[in-house]
C-alpha cells in the first residue's frame, strides 16, 4: 500500500514547497551562470557575480537593509557564530533570553568554556518566557556587557519576542538578533528594528534553498572574520580586505543557493510579508482554537492576541510525543515534527523538558484542509489511545 500524500507542517524545521520560480532560478544559475565569481573577468564569472549581487540586493530590500552591509553565507548558524566569536573576548559578558536555539547557546556555552565569557539568562517573569525590555535591561545594567543576543521568534511555541523595544531599553548595547524563525514570516525593517545585527537562514521563512543565510550589519557595527581565505579581490595580499562583503565572505560562494535566495526573496517581496502572514495567522489561531477542543490535549507558549508566527507546540495527554508524530506521518501523511527542537533551554522554560512537544509549523501554501486533516488525526489518534 502506498503512503498518503504528504501534508506538510513542518515549516519551523524548512519550508516546503520553496517559492515560486526557485528551482528555475538555481537551475538556469548552474546552466547558464556558474562561473566563479569576483575570479576573473569572463563571461560567467561576470553573469555568476551578478546573479549573487541580485540576490544581496533582494534580500536587503526584503528585510530593510542596506545592501553592501548584507552578507550571503551558509546559514543562519555560521553568521551566529561570526558575530558572537568576533565580539565577545575573553572575560567578555553576554545577555541572552531563556528561549534560545542551540544555534546560539552552543556557541555561547562553548565561549564560556573557552574563553571565560559571561552568559547571564534572563528568566522572565512572563509564564511563556518572553522576557519584558526592563527585564532585559535591568541585567545588562548589573555589569558591563558586551552584547545581547535574542531571539526574534520562538522556534518552539511561535512566540515573537520585542525585539525592537528590548533594542532600544538595552541601547547602547549592541542587539544581535537571531532572525531564523521571523524573516519571511514577520515583516521585519533592519532600519528601524535598532539591532547591530540580524543573522537569519535562506530555507525557512524567506522560502528558498537551504544551505545559504545571511547577516545584516548596522552601520559602525563591525564583526571579524570567521575564516579567511581567497576573495577574488586584494589578491596582492596575504590578509583579508578591509572591505565588505569580501572581508566577511572568504571562499567560493554558493551562486547556485544565492540564485534560488534571491528568486524567493523577490517572490515574498511581490506578494507582501503582511499578506503571508496574515493568512499564515488565520489558520494556526483556528488550529489553536480546535486543538483546545480536544480532550487532553494541551498548548505551550500559545496565548490568544500574543503575536506568533505560523509555529505551534502542543502535547495529548498519555501519548509519547515522537510516536504521535510517527503515527501522522505513516498513517495519515501529516509531516510535523516531535521532540525538543534543538531548543533545549526554551523547552525547560516552557515546562516540556525532557520529553519535549509536537510543533506544528503552518507556511504560505498550506490551507484549510491542511488543518482539517491534522485535527481530525490528533483527534482520531487521542481517542484511540495512539494506536
Amino acid at each position: 500500500m502506498s503512503p498518503p500524500p504528504a501534508i506538510y507542517l513542518d515549516h519551523g524545521a524548512t519550508a516546503f514547497p520553496k517559492a515560486p520560480g526557485v528551482a528555475e532560478a538555481m537551475v538556469g544559475f548552474l546552466e547558464q551562470e556558474a562561473g566563479n565569481p569576483g575570479r576573473g573577468g569572463h563571461r560567467l564569472t561576470v553573469a555568476a557575480s551578478r546573479a549573487i549581487e541580485a540576490a544581496r540586493e533582494a534580500a536587503a530590500a526584503l528585510l530593510g537593509g542596506d545592501p553592501e552591509r548584507c552578507l550571503l553565507g551558509p546559514g543562519a548558524t555560521f553568521w551566529l557564530n561570526t558575530v558572537l566569536a568576533s565580539r565577545l573576548r575573553a572575560g567578555s559578558r553576554v545577555v541572552t533570553s531563556a528561549l534560545e536555539h542551540n544555534a546560539v547557546m552552543r556557541p555561547l556555552r562553548r565561549l564560556e568554556a573557552e574563553r571565560g565569557v559571561e552568559v547571564a539568562v534572563v528568566e522572565a517573569a512572563d509564564p511563556c518566557g518572553v522576557p519584558a525590555p526592563d527585564e532585559m535591561a535591568a541585567r545588562v545594567a548589573e555589569s558591563p556587557t558586551a552584547l545581547v543576543v535574542l531571539t526574534h521568534a520562538s522556534n518552539v511555541s511561535g512566540e515573537v519576542l520585542p525585539a525592537a523595544a528590548i533594542a532600544a531599553a538595552v541601547a547602547p548595547v549592541p542587539v544581535l538578533v537571531d532572525a531564523a524563525q521571523s524573516a519571511g514570516a514577520l515583516p521585519i525593517d533592519f532600519s528601524t528594528l535598532g539591532a547591530a545585527a540580524l543573522a537569519c537562514s535562506g530555507h525557512k521563512g524567506l522560502l528558498g534553498p537551504p544551505g545559504i543565510g545571511l547577516l545584516l550589519l548596522a552601520r559602525g557595527f563591525e564583526v571579524e572574520p570567521l575564516l579567511s581565505g581567497g576573495t577574488g579581490s586584494r589578491s596582492e595580499s596575504e590578509e583579508m580586505p578591509e572591505q565588505l562583503p569580501d572581508r566577511l565572505e572568504a571562499g567560493t560562494p554558493n551562486g547556485v543557493g544565492a540564485a534560488g535566495l534571491g528568486a524567493a526573496c523577490r517572490w515574498l517581496s511581490g506578494h507582501g510579508v503582511e499578506a503571508v502572514r496574515e493568512r499564515q495567522q488565520r489558520l494556526v489561531r483556528r488550529l489553536a482554537d480546535a486543538l483546545r477542543e480536544i480532550p487532553g490535549v494541551r498548548l505551550h507558549g500559545w496565548r490568544d492576541g500574543a503575536p506568533h508566527t505560523g509555529i505551534l507546540s502542543f502535547t495529548v495527554a498519555g501519548l509519547d510525543g515522537g510516536e504521535l508524530a510517527a503515527r501522522l506521518d505513516r498513517a495519515h501523511g501529516i509531516c510535523v515534527r516531535a521532540g525538543l527542537h534543538c531548543a533545549p533551554a526554551a523547552h525547560r522554560r516552557l515546562g516540556t523538558f525532557p520529553d519535549g512537544s509536537v510543533r506544528v509549523g503552518i507556511g504560505p501554501f498550506n490551507s484549510d484542509h491542511d488543518v482539517d486533516a491534522l485535527l481530525k488525526a490528533v483527534a482520531d489518534l487521542n481517542a484511540a489511545g495512539g494506536r
